[in-house]
């Protein structure tokens, strides 16, 4: 059986660069510390999705000018 722990963050459209750079760092630890699979999602168009984009969007508070980023980790157990 697997076990994923996910993360609903909300970052500024213009550090998505800064963004990347430190998941990249990120998924290189949690891989490193027994990580399964690591995944990052960024919701660049959640204007047009029913239900779920509405739904990080206001789970995450977003101001304008900003985007949200849902990664999870997946581990062994």
């Amino acid at each position: 059986m697997t076990y994923v722990d996910g993360f609903v963050i909300p970052t500024p459209k213009a550090k998505i660069a800064a963004y990347k750079k430190m998941a990249t760092w990120g998924k290189q630890v949690w891989m490193k510390h027994g990580a399964l699979q690591y995944f990052e999602c960024v919701a660049d168009d959640i204007e047009g999705m029913p239900g779920c984009g509405g739904g990080f969007k206001k789970m995450a508070k977003l101001k304008p000018g900003e985007t949200v980023w849902y990664s999870f980790i997946v581990y062994r157990n």
